[in-house]
C-alpha cells in the first residue's frame, strides 16, 4: 500500500521518442510580407558591395537588411521570371531569365543586353538556360548553357559561337573555365548517353552504362571543382566524384533529384533534393551520410554563405529562410522536447538532463528522449530549480520547487516522503561526504538521506538560500535576498553589510582556483567579485557583459559563460576577463538564456524557446567588419547621383540629407552606426538611425565617414567616405573681392564727381529758378500794368470818385505787398497765390470796366489751399487769358473760369476762357505790334522745365484748343500739373 500511495503522489512516464533526427539551426523566415517579391524564389545571391539578391518568378529583389528594394519589367528587366544572378569582373549584376532575354543592373539603372537577339534564334528548339552555366570573362565573352542545345559563347562584339559537344550527338558537355567555374550543358534526349568533360589540363568522357549500368540521361546536371582539381558531379540522384579522369567516389540515389549544389569556403558540399532539404557533405566525401540535413520540409533552390558566415537559403514555394549559422542547433518543443522553458541542464558521458519550468525532467540520450513527468495529486507538473551532477556517486540530483531527488542512470528516486517539504533550490556535495542544500527555509544539509542540520531549526537561520558555495576550508557561502552570507563554524556571519554590491541577490556562485575570488552572479549588477583580502570588483555592462541581469555562472575549466536575460556573454579565459557575446543574431534560439552548461566538445544552453548545442570547437565569432553603402544624397530638396567623385555644391546647396546602410544581417534593421562629418567636427556620432542631415554648412571642404558595428563589435575597417566641397559666395571669392574692390574705388569716386555735379547742377537750376520767379515777379509788375493801374487811379481822382480811387488804390497797394512777400519764398500755401490772383483779377476788372468776368473754382476742398506750390506760377496764365483771349474779341467781353483739383499725389489747375484761341491771338499779334506782347507764359514755361528737372517731369503744362458747335474757336484752356510734395524748394 505504501508503495502503492507513492507511485499514485509522483510517478514518471517514460515515453521514448522515435529518433529525432539532426538538429536543426534556428531561422528566420522572409517571405513576401516582409517584402520579397515573391514566395517562388531560385537563386540567393551576395554581391560585392554586401547586397543579397533573389531571383523570383515575379522579378528580382535586393535586400540591405532593413528593406526589399524590388525590380520587375517595369523597372527594365528583360523577364520577370529569372533563375539566376551573377556579377561580372566590373561589378555589373547579371539576370538570368527563363526567357534567356539577359539584363543587367549598373549603376541605379537596369539595362539589357545588347545581343540577345543571338540567343533567342535557339528558342524553341532549347527549353531555356541551365543554372550555374553563364559566365563573363574579362574580354566580355559571355559563356551561356542552354537546355536541348549546348554551350554557346557570344563575344564582346555580338559574334556567336557554339562550343564543343553536339546535341546531335546526345553529349552531356562540361567546359571547365580557368577561374574554376565548370559550365554544363544537358540535353533533353540523347542517343549515345555520353558526358563529355574538358579544359586546360585535362579531358575525359564517360558513357551512363559505365558509371551507372544503365542508360538514362539526368534532366538536373551540376558540376563543381574542389580546390585540388577533383571534380564533383550531380547527375539527378547520383554524385560523383572524380580526379585525373577517374571516379574516386560514387553516391547513388535512384529514388531523388539533386536540384541544386554548390562547394563552400570549406569545402563542405551541398546538396539540395527534389523531394525538399539540403544534404551537407563535409569535405565533399559522398562515400559517406551526410553530416546534416537541413529544411527537410522545403524545396531548396540555392544555399549561400554570406560574408559574415550565415546561411540563405532560397525555396521553390516558402520564400527565404536565413541561418546565422547553421552549426548551431536547438531542439524545442516542436523537436520533442517537454516544454520550451528549460531552467536547468546537466549532461555525463552520454545522456542530457533537462529540466523545466513547466514539466519535470528529459533525458535525451543517442537519438531518443525519455520525459518525465509528475503525476502527484496536486500538480502533473513542476517546477525544476537546479540540476547536480554528483560524478563521485554517479547521482543527478534535481532540486523543483517542492522535491529533491536523484537519477541513477534511468532510474529517478524521490528524497523524504510528501511530509517532509524542505522547498529546495540548489544543491552541492559537501567536502565530508553530505549535501548541502539551500532552500526557501534556510539552510540544510543530508547525510544518508537523512537530514543532519536545519539552520531555522539549529541557529534561527530561515533566509531564503538562493545560492550556496562551499570554499577549500569547508565554509558555505550563501546568496540570499538581503545579499551574502558565510556559515563558518556554526557561526553565520553577514558579508552584504561590507559593500552594497555584496548584498544584491545571487542566483549563482563560483570560486576562482586562480586566486580563490568569489565570483557572483547579481541580479542587476553584473558580475561582483569578492577577493580573499576582501576587495570589491564589478564586471558589468560597462566591461562589455551582454547584461547585468545573470541567471547562471558556469566556470568549466578557465572558461566562463554567463546566462543572461538578453544573450549569452562568454569569458573565454578568466584572467584577462575579455568578453565575447552571443545572441539570436548568432543563431541562438532567444536571448533569454536561462541556464548553461558544458561536456567535453558542446556547450548547452537553455533558452525560454528550447535548448540550443554548440559544438565549442566549431564556435566562431563574426569578425567581419560590416560593409557600409550610402544609397542616397538629397541636397536641398534635389536627388545628387552617387559616384565616386567629388562633389561641388554651390553656397547656397549648404543643407544636405545623407541615407545610408550597413550589409550586416545577423543585426537585420538593428546596426549601429557612427559617423562624422570632418570639416565640421572631428567627433563620431553613434546612431541606429539610417539616414542624418546636416543643416547651414558653411563654405569648404568636407569628408562625411560612415562605419558600422557588427553582432560582436567590430566596426567597419574603412570607412565610407563622401567627399565634397561647398562653394564659397561669390562675396568671399577673390575674384569678386578684387572687382567689388574697384567696383566701389570707381563708385565712390563716380558718387564723389555726380555729387559735385549735381550740387553744382541744382544750384545752376535753383538761381535759375530764381531768376525766373523775378522775371516773373518783373512780368507781373511790369510798367505797362503799373502804368495803367496809376491812370485809372489817377482818373478816380480827377473825377473825385474817392472811393472808387481808394478802394482801386488800396487794391494796388495789397497785390504789390502780396506780390512782394510772395517772393520771398519759393513755395507758397495755393491760398496766398489764390488770393494775389483774385486781386489781381479784380483790378483787371476794375481796368476794364468790366468787360470780362472771372471764377474760381475749388468746390469744398478748403484743405487744397493748405498745398504749398512754387510762387507766380497760375497769374502768367490768367493774364494770357485776358489779353491774349478775350481783348482780342470784337464785342470786348468774356469769362475766364479757374479750377482746382486735387487728385491722389498732384493739383490740376484749369484756366480756359472764351477768348478768340491761339490761332486768332497769334495772328492779331503779328498783324498790330502794339498789341500787348506778354513773356509771362514763356517764362513760366521755362520755370516748369526747371522744376522737372529737379522732379523728373511730375510739372506739366497741356494747352487745348476750344472750339463751339460751328467748329470755331471759342477760347483757350491751360491745364497745369502740380506735385504736391516740393521738399527740394522749400
Amino acid at each position: 500500500m505504501r508503495l502503492l500511495r507513492i507511485l499514485f503522489l509522483f510517478s514518471f512516464l517514460l515515453s521514448y521518442l522515435p529518433q529525432y533526427g539532426q538538429y536543426q539551426p534556428v531561422y528566420r523566415h522572409l517571405t513576401v510580407d516582409e517584402g520579397l517579391s515573391a514566395s517562388e524564389v531560385y537563386h540567393v545571391f551576395q554581391d560585392s558591395k554586401g547586397y543579397i539578391w533573389f531571383a523570383t518568378n515575379n522579378g528580382v529583389s535586393r535586400y540591405d537588411g532593413y528593406n526589399f528594394e524590388n525590380f520587375d519589367l517595369v523597372s527594365g528587366l528583360a523577364d520577370n521570371t529569372v533563375f539566376e544572378i551573377y556579377e561580372d569582373y566590373k561589378h555589373r549584376i547579371w539576370f538570368i531569365p527563363f526567357s534567356g532575354n539577359l539584363s543587367f543592373y549598373e549603376n541605379g539603372k537596369i539595362k539589357d543586353y545588347p545581343y540577345n537577339s543571338k540567343i533567342k534564334q535557339h528558342f524553341p528548339n532549347s527549353r531555356g538556360p541551365i543554372k550555374m552555366a553563364f559566365h563573363i570573362d574579362s574580354l566580355d565573352n559571355i559563356y551561356l548553357g542552354l537546355k536541348n542545345f549546348g554551350l554557346i559563347t557570344i563575344s564582346a562584339e555580338g559574334v556567336y559561337k557554339k562550343m564543343g559537344g553536339e546535341y546531335e550527338e546526345g553529349e552531356i558537355v562540361m567546359k571547365g573555365l580557368p577561374c574554376g567555374k565548370v559550365l554544363v550543358s544537358n540535353p533533353l534526349q540523347a542517343p549515345s548517353n555520353d558526358l563529355m568533360y574538358s579544359d586546360e589540363q585535362q579531358k575525359f568522357r564517360f558513357s551512363f552504362k559505365e558509371l551507372f549500368n544503365h542508360n538514362f540521361v539526368p534532366l538536373y546536371v551540376f558540376a563543381q571543382k574542389k580546390k585540388d582539381e577533383t571534380l564533383i558531379l550531380s547527375l539527378d540522384g547520383n554524385l560523383l566524384s572524380i580526379k585525373n579522369g577517374k571516379i574516386i567516389g560514387k553516391s547513388t540515389d535512384r529514388s531523388t533529384q539533386y536540384i541544386w549544389m554548390n562547394i563552400d569556403e570549406d569545402e563542405n558540399l551541398w546538396v539540395s533534393a527534389f523531394e525538399g532539404g539540403v544534404y551537407i557533405y563535409p569535405n565533399c566525401d559522398i562515400t559517406k551520410e551526410p553530416s546534416n540535413v537541413l529544411l527537410k520540409e522545403y524545396q531548396v533552390t540555392s544555399v549561400l554563405r554570406d560574408k559574415e558566415g550565415s546561411y540563405w537559403f532560397s525555396t521553390l514555394n516558402d520564400g527565404v529562410f536565413y541561418a546565422p549559422d547553421y552549426k548551431i542547433s536547438t531542439l524545442s518543443k516542436a523537436s520533442g522536447l517537454a516544454d520550451n522553458r528549460v531552467n536547468a541542464i546537466y549532461s555525463d558521458d552520454n545522456r542530457i538532463y533537462v529540466g523545466y519550468e513547466m514539466g519535470f525532467v528529459d533525458i535525451i540520450k543517442s537519438n531518443s528522449i525519455t520525459h518525465y513527468n509528475a503525476k502527484s495529486q496536486i500538480v502533473n507538473t513542476t517546477y525544476v530549480r537546479s540540476i547536480f551532477g554528483d560524478t563521485l556517486r554517479n547521482r543527478v540530483w534535481v532540486c523543483t520547487f517542492n522535491e529533491l531527488g536523484y537519477f541513477e542512470k534511468d532510474t529517478y528516486k524521490k528524497i523524504f516522503d510528501d511530509n517532509t517539504t524542505i522547498y529546495p533550490r540548489k544543491i552541492i556535495s559537501s567536502k565530508d561526504g553530505g549535501y548541502w542544500i539551500g532552500t526557501a527555509r534556510g539552510l540544510r544539509k543530508i547525510k544518508n538521506e537523512q537530514v543532519v542540520y536545519d539552520s531555522q531549526i539549529n541557529d534561527g537561520f530561515g533566509g531564503m538560500v538562493f545560492s550556496l558555495v562551499e570554499d577549500r576550508k569547508g565554509s558555505v557561502w550563501l546568496s540570499t535576498i538581503n545579499g551574502l552570507w558565510k556559515y563558518s563554524d556554526n557561526t553565520y556571519q553577514y558579508i552584504g553589510d561590507q559593500n552594497e554590491l555584496l548584498s544584491r541577490v545571487s542566483h549563482s556562485m563560483f570560486f576562482n582556483p586562480i586566486d580563490s575570488a568569489l565570483w557572483i552572479g547579481t541580479n542587476g549588477a553584473g558580475i561582483v567579485i569578492y577577493s580573499k583580502n576582501g576587495d570589491v570588483s564589478q564586471i558589468s555592462v560597462k566591461d562589455g557583459l551582454i547584461s547585468n541581469s545573470i541567471h547562471q555562472l558556469y566556470k568549466s575549466s578557465n572558461t566562463v559563460w554567463v546566462a543572461t536575460r538578453q544573450g549569452l556573454s562568454l569569458i573565454p579565459n578568466i584572467k584577462n576577463k575579455k568578453i565575447l557575446n552571443f545572441t539570436i543574431d548568432d543563431g541562438l534560439p532567444s536571448n533569454e538564456i536561462t541556464s548553461v552548461y558544458s561536456k567535453d566538445l558542446n556547450i548547452y544552453i537553455g533558452t525560454n524557446k528550447g535548448l540550443a548545442i554548440i559544438d565549442i570547437s566549431k564556435l566562431t565569432r563574426n569578425e567581419t567588419p560590416p560593409p557600409t553603402v550610402i544609397t542616397k544624397i538629397v541636397v536641398e530638396g534635389s536627388l545628387l547621383p552617387l559616384n565616386d567623385t567629388i562633389i561641388n555644391l554651390e553656397y547656397s546647396q549648404n543643407t544636405i540629407d545623407i541615407s545610408y546602410v550597413g550589409l550586416a544581417y545577423r543585426n537585420m534593421g538593428r546596426l549601429m552606426y557612427r559617423h562624422r562629418m570632418l570639416g565640421l567636427d572631428t567627433s563620431w556620432v553613434y546612431t541606429k538611425s539610417t539616414n542624418c542631415i546636416y543643416n547651414g554648412l558653411n563654405s569648404g571642404e568636407y569628408v562625411f565617414q560612415l562605419q558600422a558595428l557588427n553582432s560582436n563589435g567590430v566596426w567597419s575597417t574603412n570607412p565610407t567616405t563622401l567627399k565634397f566641397s561647398i562653394n564659397p559666395p561669390f562675396w568671399e571669392r577673390a575674384w569678386f573681392i578684387v572687382i567689388i574692390t574697384f567696383f566701389f574705388t570707381g563708385l565712390l569716386y563716380l558718387v564723389y564727381r555726380s555729387r559735385v555735379r549735381e550740387i553744382g547742377r541744382r544750384n545752376e537750376l535753383l538761381n535759375n529758378i530764381n531768376l525766373y520767379k523775378q522775371q516773373s515777379l518783373r512780368q507781373q509788375m511790369n510798367p505797362h500794368f503799373i502804368f495803367n493801374t496809376l491812370n485809372s487811379i489817377q482818373y478816380y481822382i480827377l473825377e473825385r470818385d474817392t472811393i472808387s480811387s481808394h478802394k482801386y488804390l488800396t487794391k494796388f497797394a495789397r497785390l504789390m505787398r502780396m506780390t512782394l512777400d510772395n517772393s520771398l519764398s519759393p513755395t507758397i500755401p495755393l491760398r496766398d497765390e489764390i488770393d494775389a490772383l483774385r486781386i489781381y483779377l479784380e483790378l483787371e476788372a476794375l481796368r476794364l470796366e468790366g468787360k470780362f468776368t472771372y471764377t474760381i473754382d475749388y468746390g469744398n476742398n478748403d484743405s487744397i489751399l493748405d498745398i504749398k506750390i512754387p510762387t507766380l506760377l497760375i497769374q502768367p496764365f490768367v493774364e494770357n487769358a485776358i489779353w491774349h483771349g478775350i481783348m482780342l474779341k470784337s464785342e470786348k467781353s468774356g469769362h475766364v473760369n479757374i479750377t482746382l483739383k486735387e487728385e491722389s499725389e498732384k493739383i490740376i489747375c484749369t484756366i480756359d476762357d472764351d477768348g478768340v484761341g491761339r490761332d486768332e491771338a497769334k495772328r492779331v499779334q503779328e498783324q498790330n505790334s502794339r498789341v500787348h506782347k506778354s513773356r509771362g507764359y514763356q517764362i513760366t514755361q521755362q520755370r516748369i522745365d526747371l522744376l522737372n528737372s529737379m522732379y523728373k517731369d511730375k510739372f506739366d503744362i497741356k494747352i487745348t484748343d476750344l472750339f463751339d458747335s460751328d467748329n470755331k474757336p471759342s477760347g483757350t484752356m491751360v491745364s497745369i500739373t502740380i506735385p504736391k510734395t516740393l521738399g527740394l524748394l522749400n
